[in-house]
């Protein structure tokens, strides 16, 4: 477990996931293993922004995911994501842990811990859902950077939309030698053949100047909605 906690604890921000002094939403536990050994983490659902260890970090649910986003232990820009359908733990896209969860029902899911092999199997074969590409721009807001989704670019039916409604953005940003990925929920509506992404920016918890020196000046932007 040494090994698990130390790739945990390396990031500040991952603090987040152990219950704080005063708790108002319910509780997720979630089981991550690697190296044959394993860790209790439990999480928050009210997510929201939090101060740890002197800096604010963010965390926020998807529909079948929790996004971690903060400063890591040398003030760089660093996320875990854990998938609670795949189980799988991530740290800055590299993939570290796997997990099982207890209370998803919290979240409109099935929990997995101590499931029946039937029903690890009905898991696993849940039909993927469809990603399609998505254009997004870089801007700033005040001082900070920011995510802005603009539509989805990629082959869709207009039949699997309503005319309106919200949909989940992942974004990758590649530069400098660094991979972050972004994630958050935006609105959609249907403008003619066209489906158009608006309202809610992605917050990145970064500076201009923190993301430019963490990506570089031309970072690449890759957006996907699903």
């Amino acid at each position: 477990m040494k090994k698990l906690i130390k790739y945990l604890t390396s990031l500040s921000l991952v603090i987040l996931l152990f219950p704080m002094s005063a708790i108002s939403g319910e509780i997720i536990e979630a089981e991550c293993s690697a190296d044959g050994e394993s860790a209790l983490f439990l999480i928050d659902t009210d997510g929201g922004k939090q101060v740890i260890a002197g800096s604010e970090s963010d965390v926020r649910f998807t529909k079948n995911k929790v996004i971690v986003t903060g400063e890591d232990g040398i003030g760089q820009i660093s996320q875990v994501i854990i998938d609670f359908e795949s189980g799988q733990l991530f740290i800055d896209s590299e993939k570290r842990a796997d997990c099982k969860f207890s209370n998803l029902e919290a979240l409109g899911m099935e929990s997995t811990v101590n499931a029946d092999a039937d029903a690890e199997v009905k898991v696993t074969e849940l039909q993927e859902p469809k990603i399609y590409e998505a254009k997004c721009g870089l801007e700033t807001y005040y001082d900070d950077m920011i995510i802005v989704p603009t539509r989805i670019s990629g082959p869709f039916s207009l039949d699997d939309f309503g005319d309106d409604g919200n949909i989940g953005v992942e974004v990758l940003v590649d530069g400098n030698g660094n991979q972050v990925r972004f994630s958050g929920i935006v609105d959609y509506e249907k403008v003619g053949n066209r489906l158009e992404l608006d309202g809610d920016e992605i917050e990145t918890t970064a500076t201009k100047v923190q993301f430019q020196e963490h990506f570089g000046l031309f970072p690449t932007v890759t957006c996907t909605a699903g």
